[in-house]
């Protein structure tokens, strides 16, 4: 999120989903969410699993996160979301 803030230059407030949330939100199988969790639940504190895929397939370095936002971050200035 930090690199949002900072590519917008402001702060943007975000509210984490319960489980429940984001089984009646999705759209997706209930099935399919509760493996979304399970994984993401596992991965938490471990590295994340780094490949050279993107950079095979693009053919070249990809872009940090940072360096997306900050070229990107002018789709979000004009952006409304639905009240």
């Amino acid at each position: 999120m930090r690199a949002l803030h900072d590519a917008l230059n402001r702060r943007i407030a975000y509210k984490e989903m319960s489980p429940e949330e984001l089984r009646v939100l999705s759209g997706a199988p209930v099935s399919v969410v509760d493996v979304l969790l399970a994984a993401w639940s596992a991965s938490v504190g471990q590295p994340a699993y780094i490949t050279t895929s993107v950079a095979g397939l693009i053919g070249r370095a990809p872009r940090t996160f940072r360096r997306w936002a900050t070229d990107h971050g002018t789709a979000f200035t004009n952006y409304a979301p639905d009240s």
